[in-house]
């Protein structure tokens, strides 16, 4: 049998000055180190929570993402991990350090998604979504998508729903579009589908966290923000109607520039939707009755 030979360099005779040798040979198939992974050397050097400045030195949305995940893998699988990140309050700090960061999109959305619940993937709908044509134009594709998705879907962390997710402080809507509310209610409906394996188990464990109570605030936030963005709407489209002027003209002076701010920002931001007409949606159509 043939044996093989590899020559080690001594290192620490770099900073020693007693008498060691410069090098060593090894023979045979024998492993000299074993590695371990990444979750237990994080555990080694003192635990999920030494990772959060990295958070804190994030300037963009990709690089936030990408912090996240790595805090995430770091207690994947990993108890002692996922202790203390729940034990030492990481799942606060992340969620004051994303209040201050404020520079939230889909990619962050996903990862904070990943730390409640088991079993879902950052990104796999966005990629089955690009890979059916028809995605865009057709709604009924992406719940057919979300079913081979959502099945086995498990809410796993409370900590991590309660303080990154359900938390109105952290997903300031003011600052940021329809988008990603709409796709969190998405999530959220796939936790509880009916195709899915953990349902029951999913509902039960929403409704200690008062997922009801948050929808209803979501909405009455989402309704005020879409009232702002009309009304900014209203103001900037030009008009030659001398009456709708001087209305325009008394609406503004009667509210406060904070208030006109807030209505630009929500049109920029695109809270703005068109409603149906009322032949589409009441029987008869009452033309008196604009919505």
């Amino acid at each position: 049998r043939r044996h093989f030979s590899r020559r080690l360099i001594n290192v620490s005779r770099i900073s020693s000055n007693s008498p060691v040798s410069t090098d060593a040979v090894v023979y045979g198939y024998s492993s000299i180190i074993a590695p371990n992974c990444f979750a237990d050397n994080v555990q080694w050097i003192g635990g999920p929570n030494i990772l959060l400045p990295i958070v804190n030195a994030s300037q963009s949305s990709s690089s936030l993402a990408l912090s996240l995940r790595m805090i995430r893998e770091s207690v994947r699988r990993h108890p002692p991990n996922l202790e203390m990140l729940q034990a030492g309050g990481g799942y606060r700090m992340l969620a004051l350090l994303l209040r201050q960061k404020r520079i939230m999109d889909v990619t962050v959305l996903d990862q904070c998604f990943a730390f409640a619940v088991h079993g879902f993937v950052p990104g796999a709908s966005d990629k089955e979504s690009s890979k059916n044509k028809t995605a865009k134009n057709d709604p009924n594709s992406a719940s057919a998508l979300s079913k081979v998705a959502t099945h086995r879907w498990v809410f796993a962390d409370l900590d991590a729903m309660k303080y990154l997710l359900l938390n109105h402080q952290v997903w300031d809507l003011s600052g940021a579009g329809p988008e990603l509310p709409l796709r969190l209610l998405t999530y959220f409906n796939g936790l509880v589908v009916a195709h899915s394996t953990h349902a029951a188990f999913n509902s039960r464990r929403l409704h200690l966290l008062g997922i009801i109570r948050w929808t209803l605030h979501l909405m009455l936030e989402a309704t005020e923000l879409y009232a702002a963005g009309a009304s900014a709407a209203t103001v900037g489209r030009k008009t030659d109607d001398p009456d709708e002027q001087f209305q325009r003209s008394v609406s503004m002076d009667a509210g406060s520039n904070k208030l006109g701010i807030a209505g630009t920002t929500a049109l920029k931001n695109g809270w703005l939707a068109k409603p149906p007409a009322v032949s589409r949606v009441a029987a008869g159509g009452d033309p008196s009755n604009e919505m």
